[in-house]
């Protein structure tokens, strides 16, 4: 049982983790490109979605992988 809540606990750090770090990089992303340039605010927000969910990845398969 205790096997179980411990591997419960890993999943749910790591989609919390994931979804922190997409959402971090769409707020940077949308900052960045709205700061630059008014109207590409959504180009920024996709991209910082991106460059957040590759760095998720990479931070889950450096602590799991």
């Amino acid at each position: 049982k205790i096997d179980n809540l411990n591997q419960a606990f890993k999943a749910a750090s790591a989609g919390i983790e994931m979804a922190i770090s997409i959402l971090t990089g769409c707020i940077i992303g949308y900052a960045v490109a709205s700061y630059l340039d008014e109207g590409a605010g959504y180009l920024g927000l996709i991209v910082g979605a991106v460059v957040g969910l590759a760095s998720g990845t990479y931070n889950l398969y450096r602590r799991y992988g």
